[in-house]
């Protein structure tokens, strides 16, 4: 029988001090103000004049089915050039450098030919690629964005006499 006690309380104090150990580790990443779950912002990308995105419901249009949804948006003033910022919002898709490139939607004047271009703003980069067929007749033109490097990124849309430029931050 004094061997089992003993057994329980070993066993007993190896658990409370795990459990101290765990507690004080856990404060602590508290209160250094990391977490493992919070992605941090580099300097860079805090430094970075990201263009916000507008919380709002995109025009309608024949090349997309159903009633209009809302959703984030990068608009120009006149509200001719419209670029769906999927990337924004708790549950956005965040821009990525590379090969398999970003799918972007866009609205702009009916059946214009879509020309976009971009440049690094942050540093040296080869400008980004950007795929954009033509002959959309509506409004609605899909597109892909291929950014060669992360960074803070320019892009410049423009169709018939309407342009619009906004920044993003790319992730690698």
């Amino acid at each position: 029988m004094h061997t089992t006690r003993k057994s329980i309380l070993s066993f007993t104090s190896y658990l409370v001090i795990g459990l101290v150990l765990t507690a004080c580790s856990a404060a602590e990443g508290l209160t250094s103000g990391t977490s493992e779950s919070t992605p941090t912002v580099s300097a860079a990308q805090s430094a970075c004049p990201v263009t916000e995105g507008e919380w709002t419901v995109h025009p309608e249009d024949s090349a997309i089915p159903g009633t209009p949804a809302f959703g984030y948006y990068i608009i120009n003033p006149d509200r001719s050039i419209w670029a769906g910022a999927s990337w924004f919002g708790d549950e956005g898709y965040p821009l990525r450098a590379g090969e398999e490139g970003n799918k972007v939607g866009w609205f702009r004047p009916a059946g214009a030919d879509l020309v976009i271009t971009g440049h690094r703003l942050d540093g040296d980069a080869p400008p980004l690629e950007a795929e954009a067929s033509c002959c959309y007749p509506t409004r609605f033109q899909a597109s892909g964005l291929y950014f060669p490097t992360e960074g803070c990124w320019e892009i410049n849309a423009k169709a018939a006499d309407s342009e619009l430029t906004f920044v993003v931050w790319v992730q690698p």
